[in-house]
């Protein structure tokens, strides 16, 4: 499947969208407009390269800190004691239709891709994410994404890491 990533605008077909969890379909239906205009959320949905507006997928990025004292203790011994600029990968999700083709790694890259680009203009130690259960957390530790030790399922990724695997 050959897919396009854009930033979702008023003009994708956000209604139909259904990945299985009613959360994050409430999101992408309801609020994530509002998160756009709003300058809360930046949105980037997969969609077909063929020109159609219907969603595949959808990824969020937004501006965040992570407090030094919750990372592990062997990364937090070498970093500064105050909070640290991260960035937040807020939501991710597949359409089931798509679901098991791969294409959650393709918007995982994508994400990872587009902070490594932002990095060079603004400081980024890390990516964060919020994983819903501990199934999708696996998933994240897959990509190199490591839980912090007082919520399994928040985990990072530290930048250095995300630069290894974009190269």
């Amino acid at each position: 499947m050959d897919v396009v990533i854009e930033v979702l605008t008023k003009n994708h077909c956000r209604e139909i969208f259904d990945c299985g969890d009613s959360n994050l379909n409430k999101y992408l239906h309801r609020y994530a407009m509002q998160d756009i205009n709003r300058r809360i959320n930046k949105v980037f949905v997969a969609v077909d390269s063929a020109g159609s507006k219907t969603i595949c997928a959808y990824y969020g990025l937004c501006a965040g800190t992570v407090d030094v004292v919750d990372l592990p203790i062997l990364i937090r011994q070498k970093l500064p004691k105050y909070p640290l600029p991260v960035v937040l990968l807020s939501r991710l999700a597949v359409d089931q239709k798509h679901q098991g083709k791969g294409l959650g790694a393709v918007m995982l890259a994508d994400a990872l891709c587009r902070v490594t680009r932002a990095s060079e203009v603004i400081a980024v130690y890390a990516v964060i994410v919020d994983a819903t259960d501990s199934q999708a957390a696996g998933v994240y530790k897959q990509f190199g994404f490591l839980p912090l030790p007082s919520n399994p399922l928040k985990l990072f990724i530290p930048l250095d890491t995300i630069r290894k695997l974009v190269e």
